[in-house]
């Protein structure tokens, strides 16, 4: 083993160096002030991840622009996948009726739903629908914020102009209009 002299304080120097002490304050903690260098060559040799980044990175350089497309166009597919499940969860909810029979979990016995039940569940169901299409609209494009966001892209620099004097004539308490 290359750091025998240290092995007796190796966990306790790896938690240290994890909270980002340096291997100088590690070594006069321990009691071992002769053995900074060690630590020191511990952290380089074993602790540091640098290393470790750099080599990904490399892998990572040589895919070709392709494969990372795919693998990004496989993320954003499963994140609309499951707010298709989301939604589809949100309509069940919504089609229960009072009276639907159900059964619980180790209960073979048929119940039917009651108002109260029914109540809960079509206010979840409302919730987690519009949370998801509203989810899926800002995804597309289609939000307010983004449709706010392309009506000013659309605007020359003398209507930003004069919108901006406007808002602050408004701001200060005078009305104007943006057609002046």
């Amino acid at each position: 083993m290359a750091f025998e002299s240290i092995a007796d304080y190796i966990p306790e120097i790896e938690k240290q160096l994890a909270k980002g002490h340096s291997p100088n304050a590690i070594a006069k903690a321990l009691g071992i002030p002769k053995k900074r260098m060690t630590i020191q060559r511990f952290k380089s040799e074993v602790f540091d991840i640098s290393e470790a980044a750099k080599t990904a990175w490399e892998e990572e350089k040589k895919r070709s622009r392709e494969e990372r497309l795919e693998e990004g166009k496989a993320r954003i597919i499963d994140d609309l996948e499951g707010l298709n499940l989301a939604k589809l969860r949100g309509v069940q909810l919504l089609e229960l009726d009072i009276g639907d029979p159900y059964k619980t979990a180790g209960d073979d016995t048929t119940k039917e739903l009651s108002l109260g039940s029914v109540a809960i569940y079509w206010d979840m169901g409302t919730k987690i629908l519009t949370q998801a299409v509203k989810q899926s609209r800002e995804i597309a494009g289609d939000d307010p914020e983004s449709r706010k966001a392309d009506a000013l892209e659309g605007l020359g620099e003398p209507d930003l102009r004069k919108l901006r004097a406007i808002l602050i004539a408004e701001g200060a308490g005078g009305a104007s209009q943006m057609d002046e």
